[in-house]
């Protein structure tokens, strides 16, 4: 720790003694209020927990397709609710998974919420008790003080199915492994890497030529760390390394191209410090500041080589689509955004949502385009299509770190933030095809699943569904190819479902 940082520690920490009694980022509190302006959103049971976990066969309209035969499982907070209180954003909550079992023509539902630790002694308490990313633990300063390094995984935001064992993954911490039949969790889990080799954010590459499960995560402290792990297919340890940061930075995914790593240090800063003491939630230590842009660092796939670090305009990422290398280029596609409003700033959607009102979100989704020369170290930026806000892409996972040409993603409403249409993106072409479920139906990300006998390409997509007319989801069955004739079949669910992130398809063996 340097001098300056020691000081500016000792003068926060006072700060904080001398109002200790105070929590600047606390739970809301469910009164008849924001219990009647949620009544108003038409997407309010995105924001609704779903606190009973479900067992049973699914009504089916329309027809499945045959040949889809596997299972989809599906992770995202399924609890925002305790003892009158809830969390802060739609991004922070229990997490949740679901797993629809296509088979015998039919499809069984089920869903288990993650037995975490937190999950755990919070459910025994009937009360929140611990910290979160955007809501304080009650109790004032104290409670939250020295707590960064300490945040509790909910486990809420992606699920992998890797060599027999079912993970789910938050952000900075370590996965629960679950079983993938029953959905009971196993326990926690490092992988088999040492807790202080390593940490893993939520979302992680399995390149398909070779099987290599990639992960990066970032260790935050004083000097935050990359720290990246590297799985072979039967799943030892290839290799793993730590890289000092320049920046302290929120980052949620990055890039795997067949030769590099890329990752960008979009300019969201945490201010580190009042979150690391207790002052503020991580989520509200969050700024924006485009005047820094962005800082890409382009690592070669082995454990020794050094980074490249290259600038370019500052645009905040989500989410990458995919990344592939020809010659010295490395082509880097994802959805972009000028500025995170929905998500940092005076009066986000994201959390606005939670307390039933609207919020801002003046900037879309893009789909924009990096190009890196490796050897000249350069980049430049290209947007391929916008007018609509994107979000939520995938490709035919077979194809990922390497050459692609679909992409498929949610398309929102102008006006809208939530999305409420499905599209294919033709990168060579440069077209759209889409499916609109209209204005009261609001879609999810859409996984790709590979026709068995099919083209390349070839395949349906699985996105789970919002009927906010009835208050009712449902997953959506479609041809990728054939989006705009509309689904083939909805898998019909007894009851709501919070919104959900991710989602990964296991064929049947």
């Amino acid at each position: 720790m340097q001098r300056r940082d020691f000081l500016k520690m000792l003068a926060l920490t006072g700060t904080s003694l001398m109002t200790q009694g105070c929590a600047t980022s606390p739970h809301v509190k469910l009164d008849d209020r924001i219990l009647s302006n949620l009544a108003r959103l038409p997407y309010h049971a995105l924001a609704e927990s779903l606190p009973l976990e479900q067992d049973y066969e699914c009504r089916i309209e329309g027809s499945l397709p045959e040949g889809l035969h596997g299972s989809l499982f599906r992770n995202g907070p399924g609890l925002f609710d305790r003892g009158g209180l809830r969390k802060r954003t739609l991004l922070d909550g229990d997490g949740m998974i679901q797993h629809f079992r296509f088979q015998g023509g039919g499809v069984h539902y089920r869903t288990r919420f993650v037995q975490t630790e937190k999950y755990r002694s919070e459910s025994a308490a009937g009360r929140y008790i611990h910290p979160t990313w955007s809501s304080q633990a009650p109790g004032g300063w104290w409670p939250n003080f020295w707590v960064t390094n300490g945040i509790k995984s909910q486990a809420g935001i992606t699920v992998y199915l890797v060599n027999g064992r079912l993970y789910a993954f938050d952000e900075s911490s370590f996965p629960y492994e679950l079983d993938p039949d029953t959905l009971a969790t196993v326990g926690e889990t490092t992988l088999g890497v040492s807790r202080e080799e390593t940490i893993y954010a939520a979302h992680s590459k399995i390149d398909p030529r070779n099987g290599e499960w990639l992960h990066f995560g970032i260790r935050y402290g004083a000097t935050p760390l990359l720290q990246l792990t590297a799985f072979r297919a039967g799943g030892s340890l290839a290799w793993r390394r730590s890289i000092p940061l320049p920046r302290f930075v929120y980052l949620h995914d990055w890039f795997v191209s067949t030769n590099y790593l890329i990752v960008s240090l979009q300019p969201v800063e945490i201010d580190f410090w009042p979150a690391l003491l207790g002052l503020r939630s991580i989520s509200d230590s969050m700024r924006w500041r485009p005047e820094k842009g962005n800082l890409l660092l382009v690592i070669p796939r082995d454990p020794v080589a050094p980074p490249i670090q290259l600038e370019a305009p500052a645009c905040f990422m989500w989410h990458s689509i995919n990344a592939f290398d020809e010659g010295g280029m490395i082509t880097a596609d994802f959805i972009g955004y000028d500025n995170p409003d929905h998500f940092v700033g005076n009066d986000p959607v994201l959390s606005a949502v939670m307390q039933g009102r609207k919020g801002d979100y003046a900037y879309p989704g893009v789909l924009r385009r990096y190009r890196i020369d490796v050897n000249k170290k350069k980049v430049s930026s290209e947007i391929l299509a916008e007018g609509s806000s994107y979000e939520w892409p995938r490709i035919d996972e077979r194809r990922l770190c390497g050459p692609y040409r679909y992409a498929y993603m949610c398309e929102a409403h102008k006006g809208s933030f939530f999305w409420n249409s499905l599209a294919r993106f033709d990168t060579l072409g440069g077209r759209f095809n889409r499916y609109d479920f209209g204005n009261q139906v609001y879609c999810s990300e859409p996984v790709f699943v590979p026709k068995p006998y099919g083209k390349s390409d070839e395949g349906w997509l699985l996105s789970e569904c919002l009927d906010s007319r009835t208050g009712i989801s449902f997953l959506a069955v479609l041809d990728a190819q054939r989006l705009e004739e509309g689904p083939l079949a909805r898998v019909h669910l007894r009851h709501h479902c919070p919104f959900s992130y991710h989602g990964f398809w296991q064929a049947a063996g």
